[in-house]
């Protein structure tokens, strides 16, 4: 860890650093020096550390915020994932697989890790609902091996006792039911002794499937294939970290002349596959989605033109998003169609010595 020096009127140094400032392109990404920094998070950049149960790099700073990071120089890193492939959606399990196959994507150069069985049962049985508990209580699975995913739950109560367990997060790869210890609320002081058991659903399917690598910017979905592991059928959909690069128009009626730049507003949309196993914590939540901004000019007639458009906030997507509103000076007009260009934009972030 580097040894700091400061005092009043003097600033601290770059730490061996050649700047403070850097720019991200699209998939970049970034290992934060050993030591304490505050990070200037751009749009697009990520702060993220590697998840050693998974084997992926989690977000736990998203763009656009300022964060403390402890680094240790290996573990910790900025991203800006924009244009990337970061995940998956598995919409058919396969059968047979005694391994895991291996997943090729038809674009980018995204690296894949698919899990195959050790899934938790939705089914939790309560063994012993304890007593006197005033809220209800956490509940925490074991780990599985790495690579493997989390299972998650909540508890529900009533008159004091464990009722139930709702599981959130099936998990994937573990090789033996996991263990659940249910923590009391910090609120709690008197519930104790609730006690459960699960069982492993998904044996020869594929569970988990993880992006170890989001690999190189893409502007098109790519499409994943799945081969060896003595299995078959598996089949997945891939979430992307999107941004709008550009827009163009066509159509509409009904404009003003002279009315001035248009409002775009974009609804950000989950990818479309329904997943065989609930793990949402690595599928679907893996990208926190918010709307674009950008600024788009009229004509003279007052129809809105990408000649001269801004996109201020690219704004980030799973997929290619639908018009919301095209807003002119109170007018809603009407058969405006929209095209997307969709990708990832460069960014800019900052790290302070502290």
């Amino acid at each position: 860890m580097p040894v700091v020096f400061g005092g009043s009127g003097l600033g601290p140094t770059l730490r061996g650093q050649p700047s403070n400032v850097y720019q991200l392109q699209p998939c970049e990404a970034k290992l934060v020096p050993a030591g304490s920094w505050l990070g200037k998070l751009g749009l697009y950049t990520n702060y993220q550390v590697l998840d050693t149960v998974t084997g992926i790099w989690r977000n736990v700073g998203d763009g656009g915020i300022t964060v403390r990071i402890e680094s240790d120089g290996v573990n910790h890193r900025l991203c800006n994932q924009t244009g990337g492939t970061v995940g998956a959606v598995i919409t058919n399990a396969g059968t047979g697989y005694t391994s895991a196959p291996t997943v090729t994507p038809s674009s980018g150069s995204s690296v894949w890790q698919a899990i195959v069985g050790g899934a938790v049962n939705t089914s939790v049985t309560v063994t012993n609902g304890g007593t006197n508990y005033v809220y209800p209580p956490e509940v925490a699975f074991s780990a599985p091996p790495t690579p493997g995913i989390q299972a998650t739950g909540y508890a529900t109560i009533s008159g004091g006792v464990v009722t139930g367990v709702t599981v959130t997060n099936q998990g994937a790869g573990y090789t033996f039911a996991p263990t659940i210890s249910f923590i009391n609320d910090a609120r709690d002081s008197t519930g104790s002794n609730a006690q459960g058991t699960c069982v492993l659903t998904g044996s020869g399917t594929i569970t988990g499937l993880l992006a170890t690598d989001h690999g190189t910017p893409l502007t098109s979905v790519p499409t994943l294939a799945f081969s060896g592991g003595g299995g078959s059928a598996a089949a997945a959909t891939a979430i992307m970290c999107w941004s709008i690069t550009g827009i163009t128009f066509s159509g509409g009626t009904g404009y003003t002349v002279g009315a001035g730049a248009f409002e775009m507003s974009y609804v950000p949309m989950l990818t479309a596959a329904t997943p065989i196993y609930t793990n949402p914590d690595t599928q679907l939540r893996l990208v926190r989605m918010r709307q674009a901004v950008i600024y788009v000019p009229t004509t003279a007639t007052g129809a809105p033109t990408s000649t001269g458009e801004v996109v201020i906030d690219g704004g980030i997507y799973q997929n290619v998003p639908t018009a919301l509103i095209i807003q002119n000076s109170g007018l809603y007009p009407s058969a405006t169609t929209a095209t997307l260009a969709m990708g990832g934009n460069q960014d800019f972030t900052q790290l302070y010595p502290v």
